[in-house]
């Protein structure tokens, strides 16, 4: 029976995983039953975003091959999250709130960071991940060592630095062999 997307049941979503009504009935049944196949797809970030202060997406990295978005879906989505962010802050009932942190959605969880100056980090990654906040704020640590004391690098640019790239890299892939060991 197709879904509302269209779909049949037994074929791959947006983000790659195959998912069926025996696999949904497996999984119930056997919820403590955790092989080295189930950790792999619990450790997978998707995609990663930096957004300045003023909204304008500076720097993408896909991770995942399936559910690709074109460009414009990319800048569509940054600017997007940039406005629920900046709404959400004004309409808390909590006075000082930074921002939506977290959105957790049936396919994917998006966890935000904010530093100080405004430029948001985001990761879009597989349900349930956990320690995505440790993830972000390395990414930071990465984002101001390689790329604001780049010299040549211009503020609210593009980021386009090879020693980011790299470190940024290694970070994503220890964070999955870390996630994988738990």
């Amino acid at each position: 029976m197709p879904s509302a997307l269209g779909e049949e049941p037994n074929t791959l979503s947006a983000l790659g995983r195959r998912s069926s009504k025996a696999d949904e009935k497996r999984q119930r049944h056997t919820p403590l039953l955790e092989t080295q196949s189930n950790k792999q797809t619990m450790a997978a970030v998707y995609s990663l975003y930096i957004i300045n202060k003023s909204g304008g997406l500076i720097f993408y990295k896909d991770y995942g091959s399936a559910g690709r978005m074109d460009t414009n879906d990319t800048l569509r989505l940054a600017s997007l999250w940039h406005s629920m962010h900046a709404i959400s802050q004004q309409l808390s009932p909590v006075s000082g709130c930074s921002g939506i942190e977290l959105l957790q959605a049936d396919t994917f969880d998006l966890h935000c960071f904010q530093s100080l100056t405004g430029t948001k980090f985001f990761v879009v990654c597989e349900p349930g991940t956990l320690h995505m906040e440790s993830l972000l704020k390395h990414i930071y640590e990465l984002y101001t060592d390689y790329v604001l004391k780049n010299p040549f690098y211009e503020m609210e640019m593009p980021i386009r630095c090879e020693l980011f790239d790299i470190n940024l890299a290694q970070a994503v892939q220890k964070d999955r062999v870390a996630l994988l060991g738990r």
